[in-house]
């Protein structure tokens, strides 16, 4: 993993920080280094995924998920993500990462993933994550209950309202 040294202190972070509710939304704090520049000399789209990946993983484990994904041998999965960008980061900027769970359907959890930086959104991305275990998809509702959270999703923004026909245009795309 290209990331592995910001992985290491996402997890350490996430170990000492206080745990949050599923829908809370966590926070991570990073800086552009000369490795997350393409030659357009600010950050590759390709990293803003490598960290979204990182966002989700301390927000799993801060919830409470990760330990029952460890204990049941489930394997968080991104089955499907769009990306806005708005301003582009520049070289050495400072910026946050905001991770939040929208709302769940029968198979997966709808997070938004903001990068802001004094104020202002520079790029949105929406992701929708699954947990596979042993068994294939595990509910939403199943992993919420084990982590002592209401089971019922808050509803759907308005906003992304679009994303299930999006999702069913691409999956019968893929069967052709």
């Amino acid at each position: 993993m290209n990331l592995i040294f910001r992985l290491i202190r996402v997890v350490i972070l996430s170990l000492l920080r206080p745990r949050l509710h599923p829908l809370d939304p966590s926070t991570l704090h990073f800086r552009a280094w000369p490795l997350d520049i393409d030659i357009n000399v600010h950050m590759t789209n390709s990293r803003y995924f490598a960290l979204m990946d990182l966002g989700r993983t301390e927000l799993i484990m801060r919830n409470g998920i990760a330990k029952q994904m460890l204990k049941r041998k489930w394997q968080p999965v991104v089955s499907g993500s769009t990306m806005r960008f708005k301003r582009a980061i520049k070289p050495f900027q400072k910026f946050a990462l905001e991770t939040q769970a929208l709302y769940w359907d029968e198979k997966g959890f709808y997070l938004e993933q903001r990068f802001v930086a004094k104020g202002k959104t520079l790029a949105l991305g929406v992701v929708k994550a699954v947990f596979v275990g042993p068994d294939g998809i595990v509910a939403p509702e199943v992993i919420c209950r084990m982590v002592g959270a209401d089971e019922t999703s808050p509803s759907m923004p308005d906003w992304l309202s679009g994303w299930p026909d999006m999702e069913t245009a691409i999956e019968a795309r893929l069967a052709i």
